[in-house]
């Protein structure tokens, strides 16, 4: 069977926090499919810092030639294109005269003629690229509600109506992103997160008493709930923080009881948790976070240990596998009692349900999927 070339059109930079879009990239590769992971070309205004700065002349320099680099996994290429933001028209019309073109003939040579492509953020950005690589089939796989991300195009409902349009297939990572895409393309279907269990099991244990409590992703005030976060350090425990960081409360870090450990690579992150007695999913409940599923939750269940999470509808599915936290004292009130609230089925059955939640089974559907439309 003859596998064509995959270009998947990702939100997120290769080195940024690993989640979908570098995953479904691996194991594409990883299935004998020639695969581009094409670095974000934007969503929204970059904001004016030292790391956004960072950021832009980093993508400058990365894009540089073709914007080519192999990956560590075989059959896959990391490109990184060149494009301005997909907002203003001052911005859009290099984009569509000269930016876009070139990425569009640097994807043809790299990636080969007529390609499938999985498309994340639904720009007039990914609009373009996806006209000009004609390709054999689209997939779009809706993983934000993105109309709420700040600063965005003020045109995002309109395009994103276009991708559900265009798409071939349309995959939504929760049910809530699922009705909303329903409304327009009534056979989009739900494929969920998921997680390499067989990395994440290697921290299962017995329970005990919780002194080390952790939070690993991104931390930004858009989507942390900071107040969580110390009435946590504030109760005793010891609040380990791992993974990178956008806006941050000025000071918090120096919050007695904070651990900071910095970003790691995925492969890394056992080795980041090892220690943790509970793991907590602090996110603000708001119209950018209400209808994600985040990817980690399933990464915490694996390793069978209690997860305190937000009351975001996602979680509210999970009952029975994550206790729910309305507010800070939520959080602290749960931690303190868990040696009360945990027996070991509770723990069974959050390591079977991410055993039934991994990546292959996942992205053995998602690939079906593909097949039965090509």
């Amino acid at each position: 069977m003859h596998k064509p070339p995959v270009v998947i059109l990702s939100g997120v930079r290769w080195d940024f926090l690993w989640q979908r879009h570098q995953t479904l990239a691996t194991l594409f590769a990883g299935a004998g499919y020639p695969t581009v992971f094409v670095e974000t070309t934007g969503l929204a205004n970059p904001r004016l810092g030292r790391n956004s700065l960072r950021s832009i002349f980093g993508r400058i320099r990365r894009s540089g030639g073709m914007g080519e680099r192999q990956a560590a996994e075989r059959n896959l290429t990391v490109y990184a294109p060149l494009t301005a933001p997909p907002t203003y028209g001052a911005f859009r019309w290099p984009n569509a005269k000269l930016l876009v073109p070139r990425i569009i003939s640097d994807l043809r040579k790299i990636a080969g003629p007529h390609p499938v492509v999985v498309a994340y953020p639904p720009t007039r950005t990914t609009l373009g690229l996806i006209s000009g690589l004609d390709p054999r089939l689209v997939l779009y796989d809706c993983s934000d509600d993105y109309e709420h991300f700040p600063g965005v195009p003020k045109d995002i409902e309109e395009t994103e109506r276009e991708l559900l349009l265009r798409a071939d297939l349309v995959s939504c990572t929760s049910a809530r992103l699922l009705e909303k895409a329903r409304s327009i393309r009534p056979d989009a279907f739900l494929s969920g997160p998921a997680v390499d269990y067989e990395r994440f099991a290697v921290l299962q244990g017995s329970g005990g008493e919780v002194s080390t409590v952790c939070f690993f992703g991104h931390v930004s005030l858009e989507r942390i709930d900071f107040d969580a976060l110390r009435a946590i350090a504030g109760a005793g425990f010891e609040l380990r923080i791992v993974g990178g960081l956008g806006s941050v409360e000025k000071g918090f870090f120096e919050i007695p009881g904070i651990d900071y450990r910095g970003e790691v690579s995925h492969a890394g992150l056992p080795s980041a948790l090892a220690g943790v007695d509970a793991f907590v999913l602090p996110y603000k409940v708001n119209l950018l976070t209400r209808p994600i599923s985040p990817a980690k939750t399933y990464e915490c269940l694996a390793t069978g240990k209690p997860v305190v999470a937000a009351h975001l509808p996602a979680m509210l599915d999970l009952a029975g596998y994550v206790y729910p936290a309305h507010g800070p004292e939520d959080y602290v009130d749960v931690l303190r009692n868990l040696q009360r609230l945990e027996t070991e089925g509770k723990r069974r059955a959050r390591i079977e349900l991410a055993r039934k939640s991994s990546w292959n089974i996942r992205f053995r559907a998602l690939e079906e999927a593909l097949w039965r439309h090509m």
